[in-house]
């Protein structure tokens, strides 16, 4: 069985919420296909390609732009949108809960809620949270609570503002291309160097766009770790990989997936497709990361693991 560790849900009432601000819905920066929410289109991309089920995720950036309180709200709206689509077809989807860190009282009452009545399988939060980064000890009791219930994070890259030179509209979506997966590489690093894993040695964490920066820059990290950074961790770097996995949203680019193999190994990347975006109303991005992770010459074992099995396990769908 195919199941997508990283597809997003746009529901009608998430995309009205969203419309408010200035980043996501039509025109704007980020335009998405509205038949993403209907659930007919959905199912029919699914049987098309052979995936059995969906692990439902909200796109963290369409937070960008609302303060705190709006931010929960959205989060609220979108893990019970979610929970709707699973509650009605069980074994097609389950539900990855947004939570927004902006306001951490918040942020725990929404985790109690996800864990106590929205059958959570796991949480999508940005890789910064306005500019704070996710080793902030203020963030502990979110990830002790995670643990607990074995829990694993998703983490969605979003918008840093410090570097003009890399900028959505003079700098031709750079910060979309290559901004993005740099978020996502802080935040493993700080996760790491912060003392993160060190402190939650169960803690998961699913790094969208197969691992961005780690796989390619595997021994340069650790090279920079040897001279410099020794001292900081009781563990060498790599012993700290084993709590990283990816996914392999990378658009289809071929020579990225045995890159992200290598990293990975077999037990710890997943199929996900960042459905519905890209073009094609997003069907493109399921057909070709599906058609790049084929190309692989690995063996039939290791093949089931990353389109199905690890998933399967992480989640804890039966």
């Amino acid at each position: 069985m195919i199941i997508d560790i990283f597809s997003h849900h746009i529901s009608r009432a998430v995309g009205e919420m969203v419309a408010r601000g200035r980043y996501y819905g039509p025109g704007k920066q980020y335009p998405y296909p509205a038949r993403n929410a209907d659930v007919e289109v959905r199912l029919g991309l699914m049987d098309k390609y052979g995936i059995g089920v969906q692990a439902l995720s909200q796109t963290t950036p369409v937070l960008l732009g609302f303060r705190a309180a709006e931010a929960a709200a959205i989060c609220r709206v979108s893990n019970d949108d979610n929970y709707t689509l699973c509650r009605a077809y069980p074994k097609r989807f389950v539900n990855i809960c947004m939570i927004s860190l902006f306001d951490m009282k918040s942020a725990m009452k929404e985790l109690d809620r996800c864990i106590a009545g929205l059958d959570c399988r796991g949480v999508t939060v940005s890789s910064n949270q306005n500019g704070r980064g996710l080793d902030s000890p203020d963030y502990f009791p979110f990830y002790e609570k995670l643990v607990k219930h074995d829990l694993p994070i998703l983490i969605h890259p979003i918008h840093w503002e410090s570097y003009p030179l890399v900028d959505m509209d003079k700098g031709w979506r750079m910060m979309h291309v290559f901004g993005w997966p740099f978020d996502t590489t802080q935040a493993l690093w700080r996760f790491i160097l912060g003392g993160v894993f060190e402190r939650f040695p169960e803690l998961k964490v699913v790094a969208h766009h197969m691992g961005a920066m780690f796989p390619y820059f595997v021994k340069r990290m650790e090279s920079t770790f040897n001279r410099h950074l020794k001292d900081k961790l009781p563990h060498h770097l790599s012993h700290y990989y084993g709590n990283i996995y990816g996914d392999t949203a990378v658009d289809g680019t071929l020579a990225a997936y045995p890159c992200g193999y290598a990293f990975f190994g077999p037990d710890r990347l997943m199929y996900g497709s960042d459905y519905p975006f890209g073009v094609e109303e997003g069907e493109a991005y399921i057909r070709d990361n599906l058609a790049g992770v084929r190309s692989m010459d690995i063996p039939a074992r290791d093949m089931e693991k990353i389109l199905g099995g690890n998933a399967r396990k992480l989640l804890k769908i039966k």
